[in-house]
Formats: structure tokens, sequence, C-alpha cells
């Protein structure tokens, strides 16, 4: 199947599949109400917000997962979860599926560094916003990827009116 190249506008080749595994990615809210983000600097300037995120093993408990990686990623812990649903990127192709939590009331536990290493090298930074500033963020590419994106619109559509 021939598909229109996203960049240049011609006709591309049979591209191959797309692969994937599930994966969490969580809103959490501290005790005051405010939105965790791990703040990361653009390559050229600027900056994004990423959420709790992770890659689920194969046949683990996407709300297992979640509960480990707020306390290993933030050292918080909390009893009020919402589930936002969970949904696929390409229904025809092989793709993961993203299950979506909000963690509200999450309350410290144990230390952790307030900026940290991502998988590519770059630095993320632990900053705590109000929710304003998460609906902001939303329109002004901030939420720059769409799983995150749409973690914080479930969270704004259901839990956080």
């Amino acid at each position: 199947m021939k598909r229109l190249h996203p960049i240049e506008g011609s006709i591309a080749p049979e591209l191959p599949p797309i692969c994937q595994q599930d994966y969490i990615v969580a809103l959490v809210l501290n005790e005051a109400g405010e939105a965790m983000v791990w703040e990361r600097q653009k390559p050229g300037g600027g900056v994004y917000w990423q959420m709790l995120e992770r890659f689920l093993c194969p046949d683990e408990d996407p709300f297992t997962a979640v509960q480990q990686e707020l306390l290993t990623q933030t050292g918080r812990q909390t009893g009020e979860w919402a589930y936002l649903g969970s949904h696929v990127t390409d229904t025809s192709q092989t793709v993961g599926v993203g299950y979506y939590f909000c963690a509200r009331q999450a309350r410290a536990v144990s230390p952790v560094a307030q900026v940290q290493p991502a998988p590519d090298g770059e630095l993320l930074r632990l900053k705590w916003v109000p929710i304003t500033d998460l609906r902001y963020a939303l329109l002004d590419g901030r939420l720059a990827m769409t799983n995150h994106a749409l973690t914080v619109a479930l969270a704004l559509l259901t839990i956080l009116k």
C-alpha cells in the first residue's frame, strides 16, 4: 500500500508496519491540587512538558505499573486513582494500547531527584504547575506528545471540570 509522504508530499513506497508496546501515562496531582510535569528543553529552544509514563512489559497490569512508576519516578503514593480510558494510535497497524490515569492527592513518601536524565540523555526537570497552566499547555504546544495531551484532556473533561 502506497502512502503520501508526510513531509515531501510525494507518494512513498510501502511503509513498514509500526510496532509499539502497550504503555501507561498518568497525570499526577499533589495535595495542593497542582499538576506534576517533567519539563524538557526542545532542540533549538523552548520547552515542552511530559507526564508520568512508561512502556509495559508483556502481561503486566497497567494499574500496578502506573502505581509503581509513580513511586519510583516521583517518590509519591496515593490511594486516589481515576482510570481515564485506553486507546490505540492506529487500528490499521500493530500498535500498542495506551492506558491513561489520573493520580490525585499524591503525597511524598521518599525523596527523588528533581532533575533526571531522559533515555536520550536530555534532562527532565520536575515541576508542579496550576491546572490552569495545563489548559494553556494544551493550546500552546507545551504538551507536544499526543498521548500526554490526551491524558490531560481526558482528565479535564471528566474529573477536573
